[in-house]
């Protein structure tokens, strides 16, 4: 799958999951732990795609 996709499909995920987590325990004071993992995890699929980006450009030169 692409990275790319996949940073762009992590936040949606994250926000449902602290919606239903929030709805399901009647109470959101944690819940928003779920969009916090969500950004962390784009952060680094961001940083390791740009790595195999500068890796890819370095194989070709």
């Amino acid at each position: 799958m692409n990275l790319k996709k996949l940073s762009g499909i992590i936040p949606i995920v994250s926000v449902g999951v602290m919606i239903v987590w929030g709805t399901l325990a009647k109470d959101y004071r944690h819940s928003w732990l779920a969009v916090f993992v969500g950004g962390i995890l784009v952060a680094v699929i961001n940083v390791l795609g740009r790595k195999d980006k500068n890796d890819n450009d370095d194989k070709d030169e």
